[in-house]
């Protein structure tokens, strides 16, 4: 079990760039073929500096992307082989484009331990504030994570 003196640990922070290729790669995934997600110079003639970032590109910079962010919470007690995907949410501030050099600092904000049929299990609550190089606040995600009980 994860010691509950960890509630309102920070971890981090992790920097990142927003890369062209991930925003492309996204955006094939979903589906989406507005040219702004695929080509600069589309994305420019619409007014844009860059390839904007889809709404859910966060994900790929955060928990799951993060073999630092993993390794501080392994160390926690919560290893990723017990790791499930709760939910997520994601409230945007200004916009992400291409070339956007990211500082995040994942806080844990919510840790509950419960008990279930199969025995205890944790729920963690990670909120994280990625900011851009101008310091300014840019999106806030907050993920839930169950941490299944150990086997045997």
């Amino acid at each position: 079990m994860i010691d509950p003196a960890n509630l309102g640990r920070t971890f981090g922070p992790y920097t990142v760039t927003v890369e062209r290729e991930h925003i492309r790669a996204l955006a094939v995934t979903l589906g989406e073929t507005a040219a702004i997600y695929h080509s600069v110079e589309a994305a420019q003639a619409d007014g844009l500096p860059d390839l904007p970032a889809p709404p859910t590109l966060a994900t790929r910079y955060g928990l799951w992307a993060n073999p630092a962010l993993l390794a501080e919470l392994e160390a926690l007690g919560a290893p990723l082989p017990r790791l499930l995907h709760g939910e997520q949410s994601y409230e945007y501030h200004l916009p992400i484009f291409a070339g956007d050099e990211l500082i995040a600092a994942p806080e844990l904000v919510q840790l509950e331990q419960k008990k279930g049929k199969s025995g205890p299990f944790e729920v963690l609550t990670l909120e994280t504030c990625w900011y851009n190089d101008q310091s300014e606040l840019v999106l806030t995600d907050q993920l839930v994570v169950v941490v299944r009980g150990e086997e045997g």
